[in-house]
């Protein structure tokens, strides 16, 4: 073997050094570009499951405000009263008034109020229908409520005023 052969057998060995260091250096470049875009999708990801759980936060009260619209709905006035009625009736205590107070309207709902002024024998009863109210399936919010007198009166009843509101939500 000569100083020829030995020539070409280094140059064979380093023409494929120069192969395996080119393929590398391009692996290497492959490898960091899809690194790159392997972060760029995980960041992406990471946003999308954030707004994922916004949308299911705004979905879940999306469904929350629709409670509300069926539970809130509109209805007259009169069929306001006559509930306060069935609720007195049931209740055992006397309407001796009731005064539609008017309407306070928002943009969002509006509130219905009425002014009551009943006759209840005792305590017990004058608390069992505001509990009755305000457990109601329709919403009844008892804004006051005044006990007019401090004592039983001659006939061994309490006279009371309430001022009673209702919400309907505008669609």
């Amino acid at each position: 073997m000569g100083l020829p052969d030995l020539i070409n057998k280094s140059r064979n060995k380093a023409i494929n050094l120069a192969v395996i260091i080119l393929s590398l250096v391009i692996a290497m470049n492959i490898y960091k570009g899809h690194l790159v875009r392997l972060e760029g999708l995980k960041a992406q990801i990471s946003e999308e499951n954030k707004k994922g759980k916004v949308l299911s936060g705004i979905k879940q009260l999306s469904e929350e405000v629709d409670a509300y619209r069926r539970l809130l709905v509109w209805k007259e006035s009169s069929l306001s009263m006559a509930e306060l009625n069935n609720l007195a009736r049931e209740s055992e205590i006397k309407i001796s008034s009731i005064k539609p107070l008017g309407e306070s309207a928002l943009p969002e709902y509006s509130r219905y109020i009425f002014e009551l002024s009943v006759v209840s024998p005792d305590y017990d009863r004058l608390a069992k229908f505001v509990n009755k109210l305000e457990v109601y399936k329709d919403v009844y919010l008892v804004d006051l409520l005044d006990i007019n007198s401090t004592s039983y009166n001659k006939d061994k009843e309490l006279n009371a005023t309430l001022r009673v509101s209702t919400i309907a939500i505008l669609d």
